[in-house]
This record gives C-alpha cells, sequence and structure tokens, in this order.
C-alpha cells in the first residue's frame, strides 16, 4: 500500500510538473542519472529506495525535476 500511495504522489506531482498524464508515464518509465540510470518505477517496485523515491516527488512538487 506504501508504494501504490508513493506511485500515486509520484504521477501526480509528474502530471503537474511535465503538464499531462501521457508525459509523466513516459517518465515514470525513463531511466535517470538521478537513480543511478534505473526508472523511477523500478525505483519504486524495489522497495527500499522508497525515501529516494519521495525525495523525487518533492523535487517535482518544487518544479524541479532532475
Amino acid at each position: 500500500m506504501v508504494q501504490e500511495d508513493a506511485r500515486q504522489r509520484l504521477l501526480e506531482a509528474a502530471t503537474g510538473y511535465f503538464g499531462s498524464r501521457q508525459e509523466a508515464q513516459a517518465w515514470l518509465n525513463s531511466p535517470h542519472m538521478g537513480l543511478e540510470g534505473m526508472t523511477p518505477q523500478q525505483m519504486l517496485d524495489s522497495g527500499p529506495a522508497l525515501e529516494q523515491i519521495m525525495d523525487l516527488v518533492h523535487q517535482l512538487e518544487q518544479g524541479d525535476a532532475p
């Protein structure tokens, strides 16, 4: 449940940042240097990285995506 909540928050923040759900979904499935080359979705699926993902959510909410 925590992972689903984190994914929903991340998707909402990314949608707000990118302006569309489609672009947010593409971003969720794209590798990022700030996530050691993993996608945000892979990080969510790995469980222990939840704090790192929540930091990413915060950055998106502040308008500062990596």
